[in-house]
């Protein structure tokens, strides 16, 4: 029976029934009713559906688009602002994996957004939001972290849910209601962290699955770009590796070779200063002989060239007596935990020990970081810090240098005169043909002195062999001080109590100048021995490369120009003119 036929029956007296027309417009509207159910629950699961789509789109999109930024800070820059965009977060941060603390697990601010720039520490003192850093712990907050859910860490007065983690990692400073754990495999990588919202409520646990999708997406990317930064950095180092191997393979010259290694490492790591200390034997401390960085040149220059001492250290006592003592790096980025002995703060400290064989040969020390600013001057980088990468490399490089400087020690004993610590004879011949050689090359001038202690038997004979010793060294010490005047300058003992100096790029009068100053000065310094003062003088001979056609030429010139001095008085400089020799000093009134 159809409806209409429904609603035309009649009652039994034959008479119209409109209970039933009532009873079908019930029915009816049930049936509309549920319809109209079934619509909403469709529309809403088309919605949920679309907004599935849109947001699986946004996914793909944001993958992309994080798939093509190569630069960490940009990329996490990228992934706060597509998730602050999305709850309308009003502030972020990302911590990541760290290795500034060796034989530590620790999590630092390494992007944030909405946050001060700086924070009060635990301590008092203020330091930059990109030194704040979480440790790897194994309470309540890291297991949660561990699982990889997204959390709320606030619950809904807005109070911390983990107290006492909170109150013991200063937590507050995040601002932050809600925790995205970035999981890769069973490594946390990192947490992405959000504040509340602009509206001022929480982000709703339902959307949380979104963000564990984003973050699983971003948390790939970030992988990926930290593996590339580090791959760069090892091609970087290994290229810096093959540098200062060809580089200074060859060189023999032990302080040179100290500068060397030293400027290559502090330049490699971007350090401010740096310094490389020996160990003495004798004494039982490490003596600093060789700085580099930034640091004020007549100081540099002074400790480099030995006129200026420095404090030694024992082993086991600072960061570099400590490398000594264990044979092993010590690295220490927590200024806190610096003993800041001068009047510049130090951010951050690296020592490696230099070892040959199985002995500890020296140390060498790296403070603070640098960057260029944006006007390309180098600036101290109060944020930088000395990673893993850069303990190995200053490893690598140790290892180099360990191996170099102990050839150069062996070349430099064979090529020193042990009394006086000046090159010996052998070396003078190799220099002097060297120098020649390049003088003409490049048609300059080179000037030879020969230098003799006048009448200095008599002090071996009067006074024994340790006063003509304590002459010989003390004279030594006055006439490598030449090399102050000009570095390129050598000096060199020539045997007994004769030395010799080459001057290259100075003519003949500039020499007479230099070698007349020397002599004034060995005559007015008072040479004790014992309770005695003695007289020291001597005579010089100076002589021009251009003058002579070789090398053997060119020394007798100059000892003949010696000889003349000796033979008017002695206490003399002589030099050779045109073929001509002339003598100054105080005996010229005698001439």
């Amino acid at each position: 029976m159809t409806d209409i036929e429904k609603s035309q029956q009649v009652a039994p007296n034959g008479e119209f029934d409109p209970s039933a027309l009532i009873s079908l417009c019930e029915e009816q509207q049930k049936v509309i009713g549920e319809l109209q159910v079934k619509l909403y629950h469709t529309e809403e699961k088309a919605a949920d559906l679309d907004n599935r789509v849109f947001q699986m789109r946004a996914l793909l999109q944001s993958g992309k688009g994080f798939s093509q930024i190569m630069n960490l800070s940009h990329l996490l820059d990228a992934f706060m602002a597509v998730c602050r965009e999305r709850y309308s977060s009003i502030n972020s941060t990302v911590l990541l994996l760290d290795d500034l603390e060796p034989n530590a697990i620790y999590y630092r601010v390494r992007g944030y957004y909405g946050l001060p720039d700086t924070f009060i520490d635990r301590d008092g003192a203020m330091e930059e939001m990109y030194m704040f850093k979480i440790p790897h712990d194994t309470g309540l907050l890291w297991q949660l972290i561990r699982q990889g859910d997204v959390f709320a860490v606030r619950d809904m007065r807005k109070l911390p849910r983990f107290e006492t983690a909170f109150k013991r990692w200063n937590l507050g400073i995040l601002q932050s209601d809600v925790w995205v754990p970035l999981v890769r495999g069973s490594e946390v990588l990192g947490i992405l962290t959000l504040g509340e919202c602009e509206d001022g409520f929480q982000i709703a646990e339902s959307d949380y699955s979104f963000l564990e999708e984003i973050a699983a997406v971003a948390t790939t990317n970030i992988d990926s770009t930290l593996k590339y930064e580090k791959n760069e950095r090892i091609l970087s180092n290994l290229r810096t590796l093959y540098d200062v191997n060809q580089q200074l393979a060859n060189v023999n010259d032990f302080k040179r070779l100290m500068k060397d290694t030293l400027s290559t490492a502090v330049n490699a790591l971007k350090a401010q200063k740096a310094n490389l200390m020996l160990f003495n034997p004798e004494t039982g401390r490490l003596e600093i002989k060789v700085v580099w960085g930034n640091i004020p040149e007549s100081t540099c220059n002074a400790i480099n060239d030995g006129s200026l001492n420095t404090r030694g250290f024992s082993l086991g006592e600072g960061v570099a007596g400590l490398a000594a003592q264990t044979k092993l790096p010590v690295r220490v980025n927590d200024r806190t935990r610096i003993e800041q002995l001068g009047r510049h703060s130090v951010y951050c400290i690296l020592s490696v020990p230099i070892i040959f064989g199985e002995e500890v040969e020296g140390v060498m020390t790296l403070t603070n970081k640098v960057k260029q600013n944006e006007n390309g001057e180098t600036v101290l980088d109060t944020l930088g810090r000395f990673g893993e990468d850069d303990e190995q490399l200053l490893i690598s490089l140790a290892r180099e240098a360990a191996g170099n400087l102990n050839k150069a020690k062996i070349y430099s004993a064979s090529i020193t005169d042990r009394l006086t610590g000046m090159n010996n004879t052998r070396h003078f011949e190799v220099r002097l043909g060297v120098m020649l050689d390049m003088a003409r090359q490049a048609e300059r001038s080179l000037s030879l002195a020969i230098i003799d202690i006048d009448h200095f038997k008599k002090f071996n004979d009067r006074y024994g062999h340790k006063a003509g010793d304590m002459v010989i060294q003390k004279t030594a010490e006055i006439l490598q001080q030449v090399e102050e005047i000009d570095p390129h300058y050598e000096s060199f003992r020539y045997g007994g109590e004769e030395f010799c100096i080459l001057m290259p790029n100075t003519t003949v009068e500039e020499s007479i100048a230099h070698m007349e100053s020397l002599r004034t000065k060995i005559q007015d310094t008072a040479f004790q021995w014992e309770q005695e003062r003695l007289s020291v003088c001597i005579s010089i001979g100076v002589a021009d490369s251009l003058e002579y056609p070789n090398a053997l030429a060119f020394f007798e010139g100059a000892d003949k120009a010696l000889y003349t001095s000796k033979a008017n008085g002695r206490n003399l400089v002589s030099f050779v003119k045109e073929g001509h020799v002339k003598s100054v000093g105080l005996a010229m009134d005698e001439q």
